[in-house]
């Protein structure tokens, strides 16, 4: 007799109770600000990282970002919550280019003061409490961050070298290098700076190129797909030299109409014409089918490699349209779409003169020779379209534009005597640039917590005793100078004594390495305002989620299935490295 048989969804395991999801959730958050909080400030330690590729070695880092990407656990519910944690964390770096660390630690302990406020007081719950720290937060701490805030300005310019000195570390010579890059191209927002890594004697080097920033990278663009396109491992980009653009304003749902373009590119590369080997499509949208067929294409050694790249989107109508145009200004191809069929297109359309594109997860550079007289009409139409703007933000956005396309990319080069310190060194550079982006349009705060110091006496100035947000917010602002203080070797007692000092004179701030007391202007302590927002209201949105949750669902580590995942994507990869190596020798006689 048949018996009936039905597929059911794969098991999974949960988690209800509220005493083991605090623990688990409490010891998780621990974990991650004792691991990334480690590198935080000018006593913090290096974190060493093992690689996740076969070939490329394991790797130290100061950098809070690089140790919580790197980050994850074998318990299933543990491994959950880091996802969660990290993911509002990294948006802090996103939206700032700094504050990871902050927000590690700030949120753990968020999260803990209001577990221990909602045990002492069970008629209040996690949910209520989150709901009255939101309302602090967005009533009155962030209008008085940016009350705080410095503009930065030309006559005060030196704060961004302050800036840039905390977000590498304390390193000066890191620090001045990144402003040399931003002296050869101009302060402002959409200066561009790129990073390039050099083994050698250790030191760093500045220079000018001409080049176009892209706002879009791999992962945007290719979604799920994005590993595939990354050639060099390394540095986790896809370089393309020598690089033609097809440019298309439209939606690609199949390629069919791209073949005969293909075909003719597929001619002259078989010609051993390699101008035509490395191409990158530019359209406002591509289908699942046609990513995947390029994804796969892509790993293929001998084939043509076709890179996809989002058309940007801007709240401007119209804005990748724009996007397109000043792109085939820079590049000298042609936009195709409803005007301009697909099927017209020729060889000479693909554009000239560009030498390298690069593309990391979110960001891609464009650099090459534009023709002038390209750059040039392009410029005059974006300063008429200034001209006839209708808001400060579309004139804002047309500056951008022209600077993009006119003011060039400084390039960063990072020289050293090992690759795990290379690569230690770009991420504080990355830090550096990010953060000094961000003061240039938000400003800066006295740094050195000095600012979580101040919050924190106004918070005990303005609520009363057992409001929910004193008794949590307090304490929680509270171990970020804590922190600091702690990873430079200070005991509680040598940490109340600077604590005690800084509170009873709000115009002080602490430099650690060097033991001094002093104004921030003496100093020359300063941290981006942004940075400093974003990690306040991206920590409470942690605690907001983790700090009320009801149960935990996931599924299981299956650890024999994930090694074997593993050995079929190492030898899939090899294979497209290599795929002689593959091949039994005896079958190849001739």
């Amino acid at each position: 007799m048949s018996v009936h048989r039905k597929a059911k969804e794969a098991a999974k395991m949960y988690l209800s109770d509220k005493t083991r999801i605090q623990a688990i959730v409490l010891e998780t958050m621990n974990d991650i600000s004792n691991l990334v909080g480690a590198t935080m400030g000018p006593g913090g330690k290096v974190v060493l990282l093992e690689s996740d590729h076969i070939g490329i070695s394991d790797r130290i880092s100061k950098d809070g970002i690089s140790v919580y990407a790197a980050m994850a656990s074998q318990n299933p519910y543990k491994h959950s919550i880091i996802e969660v944690a990290r993911a509002s964390s990294l948006r802090t770096a996103n939206e700032a280019g700094d504050g990871t660390t902050t927000t590690a630690v700030l949120a753990s302990e968020l999260i803990k003061q209001v577990f221990d406020f909602c045990n002492k007081n069970p008629k209040k719950s996690p949910q209520q409490t989150i709901r009255r720290i939101k309302k602090i937060v967005e009533e009155s701490l962030v209008p008085y961050i940016q009350e705080r805030s410095i503009k930065v300005t030309e006559d005060n310019k030196g704060l961004l070298t302050a800036v840039a000195t905390i977000s590498a570390n304390g390193e000066k010579s890191l620090a001045n290098a990144v402003i040399q890059c931003f002296e050869e191209i101009g302060f402002g927002e959409s200066s561009h700076v790129t990073i390039r890594e050099l083994p050698g004697p250790s030191g760093y080097k500045v220079e000018r190129l001409e080049g176009f920033p892209i706002p879009v990278g791999l992962e945007e663009s290719s979604g799920k797909y994005f590993s595939a396109f990354i050639n060099d491992g390394g540095n986790q980009r896809c370089y393309l030299e020598n690089p033609k653009f097809i440019l298309f304003d439209g939606s690609i749902l199949d390629l069919a109409t791209f073949a005969v373009l293909f075909d003719a590119i597929g001619e002259r590369v078989a010609k051993g014409d390699k101008g035509f080997s490395n191409i990158v499509l530019v359209a406002n949208s591509f289908s699942e089918q046609v990513i995947t067929n390029l994804a796969f294409n892509f790993e293929q050694n001998g084939t043509l490699k076709i890179l996809p790249i989002l058309s940007p989107m801007a709240q401007f109508m119209n804005a990748q349209t724009h996007f397109l145009t000043d792109m085939a200004a820079f590049t000298g191809a042609k936009v195709f779409g409803m005007k301009n069929q697909i099927s017209q297109a020729n060889l000479e359309d693909l554009g000239s003169g560009m030498e390298s594109f690069e593309s990391f997860r979110f960001r891609s550079t464009l650099t090459g020779d534009p023709d002038p007289v390209n750059i040039e009409y392009r410029v005059d139409e974006l300063k008429k379209q200034k001209g006839r703007s209708e808001s400060k933000a579309e004139e804002g956005w047309l500056e951008e534009r022209m600077a993009k396309i006119s003011s060039g990319i400084a390039k960063l080069t990072i020289i050293g005597s090992s690759p795990s310190d290379i690569k230690e060194r770009a991420d504080r550079a990355e830090d550096a640039v990010c953060a000094i982006r961000s003061s240039i349009v938000n400003g800066v705060l006295p740094g050195g917590c000095r600012i979580a110091l101040d919050m924190a006496s106004k918070i005990a100035q303005e609520l009363e005793i057992g409001d929910p947000a004193r008794e949590v917010l307090m304490p929680a602002l509270l171990s970020l100078p804590n922190r600091l203080l702690d990873n430079a070797g200070y005991n509680s007692e040598e940490a109340s004594e600077v604590l005690t000092k800084l509170l009873d004179d709000p115009n002080l701030v602490y430099d650690i390495e060097n033991q001094l007391f002093g104004l921030p202007e003496e100093l020359g302590i300063f941290d981006a305002s942004k940075a400093v927002s974003e990690a306040l209201v991206n920590a409470v949105g942690i605690a907001g989620v983790l700090g009320t949750l009801g149960g935990i669902i996931c599924h299981p580590r299956d650890d024999s299935f994930e090694r074997e995942e593993a050995r079929l994507d190492n030898e899939y990869r090899r294979a497209c490295e290599n795929p002689n190596a593959f091949q039994n020798p005896s079958l190849n006689r001739k």
